[in-house]
């Protein structure tokens, strides 16, 4: 019999995450992991999913990525039954209108949207060979009023008052992507890591489906910024899926083709310096906890 693949999608309760993994579960040669906060919304999410699909390998297990212990908790209880991983769709996250701190200390946007989901893939990275990596990102790395690079430092303990706090969590999702993906070739490892935008999309993320007006707004004014719920993860599970598609390190827009990101995403140094203070940042977390 032919071993499932198993694929992590944290935030798989509604939204982009929900879609794509009703998608991935029709393919009976997957097994799924809801990664989410909340066990019980995710418990209702399978049910739905198992329904649909009829798959019954759907597994729910509680993280929330705000948290480093909590990633560890995960990841610790994920090994205790699983062998291997195929793919990993860090999705989880919250808007930019979020304020306060992590219960590690860092701005909660920044801690929720990337720093756990760093931390999660790194500590899964060291238990499994991952075939494909999928970092959520938005094209508000890029937002209409322009954003500037900041020290790391600066970033992590924002108090997000000029609620640049999301496009930065973004932007760095790009940054980790390429810098975990020049780290893996150089280990010789066949892994696969890219970023994807859904677009803006009516869905729960800021605490409620968007208000008509809002979802009128955004057509008109910005079509290139608004994103299909259906295509987006119809196109992130084909992503996932299709074994002929062997890309890497790119930003893929709402669909299955890639495209340029903001040109402030294309600058190494922010890239390097980010993972180098996320990395030293850890380890001292790891240190004192």
């Amino acid at each position: 019999m032919k071993e499932l693949r198993t694929i992590i999608i944290t935030g798989a309760n509604s939204g982009l995450g929900f879609e794509t993994a009703k998608k991935i579960a029709a393919d009976h040669q997957y097994r799924l992991v809801l990664a989410c906060r909340d066990l019980q919304k995710a418990n209702t999410a399978k049910e739905e999913i198992v329904k649909i699909s009829g798959n019954t390998n759907i597994e729910c297990l509680q993280i929330d990525t705000s948290s480093l212990k909590s990633v560890e908790e995960f990841v610790e209880e994920f090994s205790k039954n699983h062998d291997s991983l195929y793919g990993l769709i860090n999705n989880a996250g919250i808007s930019g209108m979020h304020s306060g701190k992590s219960i590690d200390g860092v701005e909660i946007v920044m801690a929720t949207n990337y720093l756990g989901h760093w931390y999660l893939t790194n500590l899964l990275l060291e238990k499994y060979h991952v075939k494909k990596i999928f970092n959520i990102t938005s094209d508000m790395h890029n937002p209409p009023q322009g954003l500037k690079w900041r020290p790391v430092k600066d970033i992590f303990y924002s108090d997000n008052s000029d609620r640049t706090a999301y496009p930065y969590s973004k932007l760095s999702f790009i940054y980790f992507s390429k810098e975990l993906q020049e780290r893996l070739d150089k280990e010789g490892k066949g892994t696969l890591v890219n970023s994807f935008n859904p677009g803006m999309m009516q869905t729960n993320f800021a605490g409620g489906p968007m208000p008509k007006a809002r979802v009128n707004f955004v057509k008109t004014m910005m079509p290139e910024r608004f994103g299909d719920l259906d295509k987006s993860s119809t196109a992130l599970a084909t992503l996932m899926m299709d074994d002929s598609l062997n890309i890497k390190a790119q930003y893929f827009d709402r669909s299955v083709n890639y495209k340029n990101s903001s040109p402030l995403s294309y600058e190494i140094k922010n890239q390097k310096e980010l993972w180098d203070y996320t990395a030293e940042f850890i380890k001292e977390w790891r240190k004192n906890k």
